[in-house]
C-alpha cells in the first residue's frame, strides 16, 4: 500500500514540477540575476537629447567609423547617422543582452591582413569598409567572438555579437 501512495503522489506532482521548470526557461525574468528594464530605459530619446548626443567621426588607416551608443540619445543619433556606413556592429552580454562597451574589434581581409582595428566607446560601431569579404573578431573581457562579414556595394550589413 505505501508504494502505491508514493507512486500516485509522484504521478500527481511530476506535472507540477515539470511545469515549474518550463516556466523558468520560458520566462527569463524569473531567473536569478535578471534585471528589469527601468522606466528611464523605456523612454525614447527626445529630439534635443539626440541632437546633443553627436559622436565624432574617427578614422583608422583611412577607414572612417562612428562608435558609441551609451544612452538612448547617442544610440538614436548613431542609428540616424550610421545608416550610410556599410557595416553596423552591436555588442551585448548575458541572457538579457545588456549592452557592453570597450570591445576590441579587428577586421581582416581574407588574406589575413588587418584592415581595421578599434576599441568601441559603447555597444555600437559603424564602419565605412569597402565592399568585400572579411573575417572579423571581437574581444570583450577575454572572451573572443569570430565571424565573417560580407560588405555589400550598397546598403548595410548588420551583425550583433553577444558575449557570456
Amino acid at each position: 500500500m505505501p508504494r502505491t501512495t508514493v507512486a500516485l503522489s509522484l504521478a500527481l506532482a511530476l506535472p507540477l514540477i515539470t511545469q515549474t521548470a518550463w516556466a523558468v526557461d520560458d520566462e527569463p525574468w524569473k531567473k536569478p540575476g535578471w534585471e528589469p528594464i527601468t522606466e528611464q530605459e523605456r523612454q525614447p530619446a527626445s529630439p534635443d537629447e539626440v541632437a546633443s548626443s553627436a559622436v565624432d567621426v574617427r578614422e583608422h588607416e583611412g577607414i572612417r567609423y562612428l562608435t558609441g551608443g551609451l544612452g538612448a540619445g547617442e544610440r538614436a543619433w548613431l542609428e540616424q547617422h550610421g545608416s550610410s556606413y556599410p557595416v553596423a556592429l552591436q555588442f551585448s552580454k548575458g541572457d538579457r543582452g545588456a549592452f557592453v562597451s570597450s570591445v576590441d574589434v579587428t577586421i581582416r581581409a581574407t588574406d589575413s591582413e588587418a584592415r581595421f582595428e578599434a576599441t568601441t566607446d559603447g555597444p555600437m560601431i559603424y564602419i565605412d569598409l569597402p565592399p568585400g569579404r572579411y573575417n572579423a573578431s571581437a574581444n570583450y573581457q577575454g572572451h573572443d567572438r569570430d565571424f565573417s562579414l560580407q560588405v555589400p556595394a550598397s546598403g548595410q550589413t548588420r551583425h550583433s555579437v553577444n558575449f557570456p
